[in-house]
């Protein structure tokens, strides 16, 4: 099996990822919402970071990139859905919406030769999802912001690629902090939504800017 020769150190952690998830999901519909698929799932969130550092620093495997974007739809796709419906049946929709987006964005990505992101990436939607769940947000305001975030996965918003390791460490710590303190939940969403809105502002004046300039080149006319 020659495939195990081209399986990186990154690509382990992948594969360690997709496990994370499906382990997740697997806990999640035998047991409930309980903290341990929880843990599960920000395990997962743990490996796609460390992969995509050694990924960085290392030699690029030959289908890397695919099988990052495979892991994904497991780990921050489908278990954030799962996550969703056995909250509440009744977000089934919602819960379908952010597993086809997931999906979408995921493929795109494989196809975009870009620095940053297109769209915001799922983990981003999953920590959203997910942290929402645990402060037993109400189905109404999970409901919107389930579909707001999906609708942000395939839009053509620019996001920033978090560089800054301090960030990053401070972000995992949180993570790992609320496993023991569940209020600090209401931390990453704040967060996740900082950084689900924060090119809409610049979006919004650049647009705004291309209007002013159109209305001037009309008035020369």
């Amino acid at each position: 099996m020659k495939i195990f020769k081209e399986v990186s150190l990154a690509d382990s952690l992948t594969v360690l990822n997709a496990l994370f998830g499906f382990s997740s999901i697997t806990y999640l519909l035998l047991y409930g919402l309980r903290i341990e698929a929880f843990i599960l799932f920000y395990l997962s969130v743990f490996a796609d970071g460390i992969d995509g550092f050694i990924a960085s620093k290392t030699e690029k495997s030959p289908f890397g990139k695919e099988l990052d974007s495979l892991a994904d739809s497991v780990s921050f796709g489908l278990f954030p859905a799962a996550s969703i419906v056995v909250f509440d049946p009744n977000l089934f929709p919602a819960a379908a919406l952010c597993v086809a987006f997931s999906i979408l964005r995921l493929a795109r990505f494989n196809t975009l030769q870009h620095e940053d992101f297109l769209g915001v990436p799922t983990v981003v939607s999953a920590l959203l999802i997910t942290s929402l769940i645990r402060i037993e947000a109400g189905s109404g305001v999970i409901a919107i912001l389930v579909i707001a975030s999906s609708v942000l996965m395939i839009s053509d918003l620019p996001y920033p690629r978090i560089r800054d390791a301090v960030a990053l460490i401070v972000v995992a710590l949180l993570i790992l902090a609320s496993v023991i303190l569940n209020e600090l939940s209401y931390l990453i969403l704040l967060i996740a939504l900082i950084y689900m809105i924060s090119p809409i502002p610049g979006e919004v004046l650049r647009w705004l800017e291309r209007r002013r300039i159109e209305k001037q080149l009309l008035k020369r006319e």
